[in-house]
């Protein structure tokens, strides 16, 4: 036992704090190292190199569920309007860069456009219990359309003219036979200094009354118009809307002077004054590219694109373009034939005599609708 002891003692004899019996502690000198001279110096300094640590890897012991990756949603199908916005066209993309056609406000003004035609509204009948009757009217507005062609007037001047009458006569009811004529003058001078660059002179318009009435009456009734329309010469025009209409349709010269023909037919007739300016200017656009088109329905002429830029379904104005119909296919037997004589002429493609003024889309809409 004791030299098995012994054995045990001596292999374990160097390691630190084992002792086989008490003993007094050894005191272990610090080790003095040598320093360096100047001339041993480099500068290459041996940094201590950071302390790593190895990691096992974690195992886990739960077993990992392998899914199936989820299958692909199908696409969502485009709605009616995404649809219908691929097949809208841009009018104005050929005249973004140029500053006076001033694309970016278009939309801006032409709803500021269509709150105004709201302003100024004509009532429905607005010649009853008057004293100039519809007959007298048609005469006086047949009248001014020559005069206004005599005088080399724009049509925005002639439009504005029949629109300040029918605003007076619709608050002055006691205007007769006499002074309607008059009136018209008057307001043909409103219209020529709102509109014309160059206006005739004031004896003109004397002379194309015939000296009927003298320079001081025709300004007395320029004052009156002017205090009865309280200065609000600003009431939107159908020609206006118009000449928007035909460029978003991007229309032929022939489609837009069958247009401009069917809205002055429609300055004679006093039932069209209460149908909105913006109305009369979508009917007569989409007519005339149905009749010359030779398309068995309007509403195949009125586009998204229109759709789009006019905030106008054909279902709008249906009924309009059926009034237009009528008026067009009576306008050979009406007794004013003046505006039909104009639009014979070659700088407005003789449109009025074209044969599919009198074809069967033009007979067909102009019938009277079944009463249900």
């Amino acid at each position: 036992m004791a030299l098995r002891h012994r054995d045990i003692i001596a292999k374990v004899a160097d390691r630190e704090n084992l002792h086989t019996k008490p003993t007094k502690a050894q005191l272990t000198k610090p080790l003095l190292t040598r320093r360096p001279a100047l001339d041993e110096l480099s500068n290459k300094l041996n940094a201590a190199q950071p302390a790593t640590t190895k990691h096992d890897p974690v195992k886990d012991s739960k077993a990992v569920k392998v899914t199936k990756p989820p299958k692909k949603a199908d696409p969502v199908p485009k709605s009616y309007s995404v649809h219908q916005l691929e097949t809208i066209i841009d009018p104005d993309a050929d005249s973004k860069n140029e500053p006076q056609m001033v694309t970016e406000y278009l939309a801006d003004i032409y709803n500021y456009l269509l709150e105004l035609e709201e302003k100024y509204p004509i009532r429905k009948n607005f010649l009853e219990d008057h004293k100039s009757t519809p007959r007298m009217r048609a005469i006086l507005v047949n009248w001014l359309v020559q005069v206004s062609s005599n005088f080399t007037l724009c049509l925005e001047t002639l439009h504005m003219c029949v629109s300040i009458v029918d605003r007076y006569l619709q608050d002055n009811p006691q205007v007769d036979g006499k002074t309607l004529q008059l009136v018209g003058t008057a307001a043909l001078l409103v219209a020529c200094k709102y509109e014309e660059m160059y206006l005739p002179e004031l004896k003109d318009f004397v002379y194309i009354c015939d000296n009927t009435f003298c320079k001081r009456e025709i300004l007395k009734m320029e004052m009156s118009i002017l205090i009865s329309l309280k200065h609000e010469l600003g009431k939107p025009l159908s020609i206006h809307f118009l000449r928007r209409y035909s460029k978003v349709a991007q229309v032929e010269l022939q489609h837009h002077n069958l247009a401009k023909y069917l809205l002055e037919l429609a300055l004679i007739n006093h039932t069209m004054s209460s149908i909105k300016p913006s109305l009369q200017a979508a009917a007569a656009c989409c007519l005339s590219m149905a009749i010359l088109n030779n398309l068995s329905c309007p509403s195949k002429a009125w586009t998204a694109t229109l759709v789009h830029y006019t905030a106008y379904k054909y279902s709008d104005f249906k009924n309009v373009v059926q009034k237009l119909a009528s008026i067009l296919l009576t306008a050979e037997t009406s007794k004013h034939q003046y505006v039909q004589s104009k639009y014979a002429e070659s700088k407005y493609s003789k449109i009025s005599t074209n044969p599919k003024l009198k074809g069967h889309l033009v007979r067909k809409l102009a019938e009277p609708s079944p009463k249900a």
